[in-house]
């Protein structure tokens, strides 16, 4: 996983504080300096053959499963802030892992940062320290100020996680001094074996409340359907008695008009042969403005609650 690898990120273009932002991005999990890494890779080496020596294969997360990346904050003292860095640190595609048995932990290896107060002199910002050589003879310019900066520390920091979604577990293991990682090898490869039962037993509680949260989801959800069902029964008998009553209203205005029509026709049947011939005449035209009253064909057309 390594071979060719640091060739690829010294490739790669340097962002603030020299760190490393190769092009690729299914590399080994390291985020360093220029100037760091060499020292990061063979420390990187070291650990993962060890971990292979001791039974734990090292690889790039495989494409079977959901594996998340826990986020690297390269502070030192990260603070209570959120680490708003611009531009982002490089980042891989698929975490690194290591597997101790089938349970699977990440490990990202990164350069810290520390803040100091800063000079910008040229195009860069110098810890005062350093600023203080470039100092003009005649003193800092009126516009020129400091301000907090954050430099690469030439110390590693090695951040091992849970990479379950859903779980929650990250250690670390801070150089005090550069160098200390390669002394605590032995010790960081035991402490990776026994954090996973640990991991496993975040990942069953994880499923478990996974499970709970699907049975909640679905209960919510037949909920909401039995309530769905019940405003549409409601809906469809409020319909369905509304067009009732217009059906009823119309029988009786058919009703009334068929009556209306019955008695005019009885009564022009007693008029003179002159008068009825009008009569008659002006009874079709009020037929024909009145149209067709068929109550009984729009009552069989008429949709019940069950049929809607």
């Amino acid at each position: 996983m390594l071979v060719g690898a640091a060739e690829v990120f010294a490739s790669g273009r340097q962002i603030e504080q020299d760190f490393l932002k190769p092009g690729k991005r299914q590399l080994a999990d390291v985020v360093v300096s220029k100037g760091m890494l060499g020292a990061a890779f063979a420390v990187f080496d070291e650990l993962l053959h060890g971990l292979e020596q001791a039974g734990y294969p090292v690889m790039l997360a495989p494409k079977d499963r959901t594996y998340w990346r826990s986020a690297v904050d390269e502070r030192e003292s990260p603070g209570k802030l959120v680490n708003r860095r611009h531009p982002a640190l490089w980042s891989p595609s698929r975490p690194t892992l290591v597997f101790v048995g089938t349970v699977a932990i990440g490990l990202t290896l990164f350069e810290l940062t520390e803040t100091k107060e800063a000079r910008r002199v040229g195009d860069q910002y110098l810890p005062l320290d350093q600023a203080e050589k470039y100092r003009p003879r005649s003193g800092w310019p009126q516009w020129s100020w400091t301000i907090p900066h954050a430099f690469a520390t030439g110390r590693l920091c090695l951040q091992v996680y849970s990479p379950y979604p859903g779980t929650h577990w990250i250690h670390r293991w801070v150089e005090r001094r550069p160098g200390e990682l390669r002394q605590w090898i032995a010790r960081i490869i035991r402490d990776i074996a026994k954090a996973a039962p640990r991991i496993a037993s975040l990942v069953e509680d994880s499923e478990r409340e996974a499970e709970k949260r699907r049975r909640e989801w679905e209960l919510e959800r037949q909920r909401v359907e039995e309530q769905e069902q019940i405003r549409r029964r409601e809906k469809a008998k409020a319909e369905a008695t509304q067009q009732l009553l217009e059906i009823m209203e119309r029988w009786g205005e058919s009703q009334r008009i068929q009556d209306f029509f019955s008695g005019a026709e009885n009564s022009v049947s007693n008029l003179p042969e002159a008068a009825r011939c009008i009569a008659m005449d002006k009874l079709a035209q009020a037929r024909e403005l009145v149209g067709e009253l068929d109550a009984l064909k729009a009552l069989l057309e008429w949709k019940g609650p069950r049929e809607r």
